[in-house]
């Protein structure tokens, strides 16, 4: 316990409290719930915390003050915004909303929750600044790679000069994200992409329509749950030619939701990203059973 994370979670809904608390509490973060404005500056004042997501709506409270006196006390405390309003930013003074590690707009994705604390804990423990290094800008601006950050069993690459991300900055980057994950949606080949423990990182919307899974689902999946022609050896094999800068193409089954066999046509690639390899698998449905590989 001692090891995990601390969060302070700051929100006057407990059904949103609960819900986010247990989430986190999955994902390896040790969480304290605050409800109110006053109760969030007393723990978050009077304990360590290695980031806090404050709700803004608070009842007593507003949330963005709690931001300023926080962030005037603790400085370095990442301290992430949860907002319904997408306008946050013209109706609060840029140099309080600045001193925000970022903010996410209601209804956020778990995904995002998971990304933003995973890059604000590291950053946390690396500098104990607020600012973003080039390397946490890019596993946050996009879904594909964005997803493919170090995983907590590895040390990430820092490389590139130290700056400050503005709140432009980071609503750009925002953007990006959303044009990027419509783009690969768009795609009628299912996309899979998976890390070294052959867990899935991401998935375009394709990929969720074949095989029957939400993103929820498929993210705790791993390639041999989906393909019933699995072979460790031949996989590893694979995984040698790839690296000799070859794509692989062959004819495989997968296996859907609801135990289904699917005969499909892959193309692979190799990704290396942040000193970790990446499997890429476009990913065809066939009309009839081909002979698998």
């Amino acid at each position: 316990m001692t090891n995990m994370p601390r969060i302070l979670l700051v929100d006057d809904d407990p059904d949103i409290s609960l819900a986010l608390g247990d989430y986190l509490q999955q994902e390896n973060y040790h969480v304290e719930i605050a409800d109110t404005g006053n109760a969030a500056l007393e723990k978050g004042l009077g304990s360590h915390f290695d980031a806090v997501l404050l709700d803004v709506g608070l009842p007593d409270r507003d949330g963005i003050e709690v931001l300023g006196e926080l962030a005037s006390q603790r400085p370095e405390l990442p301290i992430i915004l949860l907002t319904a309003f997408t306008s946050l930013d013209k109706s609060t003074p840029p140099d309080i909303l600045n001193k925000a590690f970022a903010y996410l707009t209601k209804p956020y994705q778990r995904e995002e929750i998971r990304q933003v604390l995973r890059r604000a804990v590291l950053g946390a423990k690396k500098s104990g600044s607020q600012g973003m290094t080039q390397s946490a800008i890019d596993e946050h601006s996009l879904h594909f790679p964005s997803i493919l950050q170090p995983s907590p069993t590895s040390t990430p690459k820092v490389e590139g000069p130290h700056y400050q991300l503005s709140l432009d900055e980071y609503q750009r980057l925002a953007e990006n994200v959303q044009l990027m994950q419509f783009a690969f949606d768009q795609v009628p080949e299912a996309i899979l992409v998976a890390d070294a423990d052959k867990r899935f990182r991401f998935a375009n919307q394709a990929a969720y329509n074949i095989l029957g899974y939400s993103k929820e689902e498929l993210e705790v999946l791993r390639i041999p749950d989906i393909a019933p022609n699995h072979d460790n050896q031949r996989y590893e094999e694979h995984l040698n030619e790839l690296r000799q800068g070859k794509t692989l193409s062959y004819y495989t089954t997968h296996l859907t939701k609801d135990s289904r066999t699917i005969p499909v046509e892959i193309s692979v690639n190799l990704l290396n990203f942040h000193g970790q390899e990446f499997t890429c698998a476009v990913t065809k449905e066939m009309p009839s059973q081909p002979t698998p590989s």
